[in-house]
């Protein structure tokens, strides 16, 4: 019994197969078999099925596709989940929750003359608001402004202070299907002839982060930038002068500067340094929900909740 080996017979058996060429296959048009899930009646035997006609490729569309967060983020979870629970334990205060008696109208004049006495010019200063859970200190925005000086004398400059802004912030007219109008030019409400300044002249550059795209860039702020920074203290509080009273004392407004290398730690910038020939320092602006007497004090409450660091002059 003659024995052959693997490598013969296949070796026989391509030499007998002739050689395939490469052809290009054209998009066709493919025949649809019918639906069979449903019995076709006596008198539709005998007839035979018209073929349903697939579309073509020229003929396909797309469906619309709406971009949009495809999850929580981290910072806007911790608030959530634990900041609620610990700034109203913090805040609440017992004295303002009591409900206060409402005073009696005062009585109806009985004269002109009383009748037509201008009011007293009363304090007209927001009172402290009792914290429930309905009225907790809350971000409503984030504002990052930069100022270019170079842009009194050209323009151009303030491209550079754009770009940057689009890369940490992430904002466009219209991007990412959220409403906002992206990064602003800030133009000179005065002159100053001093400074060759005009009224008019753009000089500055801002934009405002709400919702989702806020959380994202405290995260990156916080995560990245706040730890690197040398010697970095913290925001500065101002001493007590005795009082609440005060008018920075009334605003539910945090507002801090950042040094120009500062713009330079946040990730979008830092693997793209190349690009941004010259970076600028920033102010940012934090509006929380709060108003009355505390409202500052609230709101560098909520921001130390995010790990934000403040330290007395």
């Amino acid at each position: 019994m003659a024995t052959v080996s693997f490598r013969s017979a296949v070796s026989s058996a391509s030499r007998s197969l002739p050689l395939a060429r490469s052809a290009t296959v054209l998009p066709q048009r493919h025949y649809a078999s019918p639906s069979t899930s449903s019995k076709p009646s006596k008198s539709a035997k005998g007839a035979k099925a018209a073929p349903v006609l697939a579309p073509s490729l020229e003929e396909w569309e797309l469906p619309e596709i709406h971009l949009g967060p495809d999850h929580i983020n981290r910072y806007r979870n911790h608030y959530d989940e634990t900041l609620t629970s610990d700034l109203l334990y913090m805040t609440y205060d017992h004295r303002l929750a009591r409900k206060k008696s409402t005073p009696a109208p005062a009585p109806a004049p009985v004269d002109p003359y009383t009748a037509n006495l201008s009011p007293k010019q009363e304090n007209r200063r927001p009172k402290a608001r009792a914290i429930t859970h309905a009225t907790l200190p809350e971000l409503e925005s984030v504002i990052i402004h930069t100022m270019v000086k170079e842009a009194i004398g050209n323009k151009q400059h303030l491209l550079n202070a754009i770009m940057a802004l689009r890369a940490i912030s992430g904002e466009a007219p219209g991007g990412g299907g959220r409403p906002g109008e992206g990064v602003q030019v800030v133009k000179a409400r005065v002159g100053a002839a001093q400074w060759k300044l005009r009224e008019g002249m753009p000089i500055a550059a801002k934009v405002e982060l709400k919702g989702e795209a806020m959380y994202a860039f405290l995260q990156s702020l916080v995560d990245f930038v706040l730890p690197r920074l040398r010697e970095y203290p913290g925001v500065p509080i101002r001493p007590f002068q005795g009082t609440h009273l005060k008018s920075h004392m009334l605003g539910p407004v945090v507002g801090f500067g950042l040094p120009s290398i500062a713009m330079g730690l946040f990730p979008q910038i830092e693997g793209n340094i190349d690009m941004y020939p010259r970076l600028h320092g920033f102010h940012l602006t934090f509006k929380t929900n709060q108003k009355g007497e505390h409202a500052q004090m609230h709101a560098r409450t909520l921001l130390s909740g995010f790990r934000v660091p403040f330290y007395r002059q």
